[in-house]
């Protein structure tokens, strides 16, 4: 049969992990969120929680929401908001570690040609990671008219 859609995540895939980009995320992004918005007394415990729960659940915001329910966050936290964690990341990362628009020339240039051969072929685009977050990295490597906004996932 015909393939009607392909689907790209985001994390690692539609970016190479070897930015460092992932791993900036996964430390000081998800750190500084929980120590600044979920009261933790330092980084390394918020980091050694965050660690555990993403080991079983692998993404941030669903490990922060069990450890929630599970009362593992410290006394006197605010309820944890998964929104937040994505509004935080949108704003604190460090989203030059993707590179430049040039950086993925070749990448759109090729998504582009797969919509020019066959325009009926829907490209989607997938992230765990929390909505707007995947959206700034989306734009900030040139890709957000390549995924518009109803087919990123």
């Amino acid at each position: 049969g015909k393939i009607t859609t392909v689907i790209f995540d985001v994390d690692d895939t539609l970016y190479d992990v070897g930015t460092g980009f992932t791993a900036h995320r996964n430390t000081e992004g998800a750190t500084n969120f929980m120590v600044e918005r979920l009261a933790f007394p330092s980084r390394e415990a918020a980091q050694a929680l965050r660690d555990e729960y993403f080991e079983r659940y692998h993404a941030t915001a669903k490990g922060l929401q069990v450890a929630e329910a599970e009362g593992r966050l410290p006394a006197g936290a605010p309820k944890f908001d998964p929104k937040e964690l994505s509004a935080f990341w949108a704003d604190n990362l460090d989203f030059a570690l993707l590179g430049t628009l040039d950086t993925y020339d070749e990448l759109r240039s090729m998504l582009t040609s797969l919509k020019a051969v066959n325009p009926d072929i829907n490209l989607v685009a997938f992230s765990n990671g929390p909505r707007t977050y995947v959206l700034r990295a989306l734009r900030t490597m040139g890709l957000d008219e390549i995924f518009p906004n109803d087919v990123i996932f």
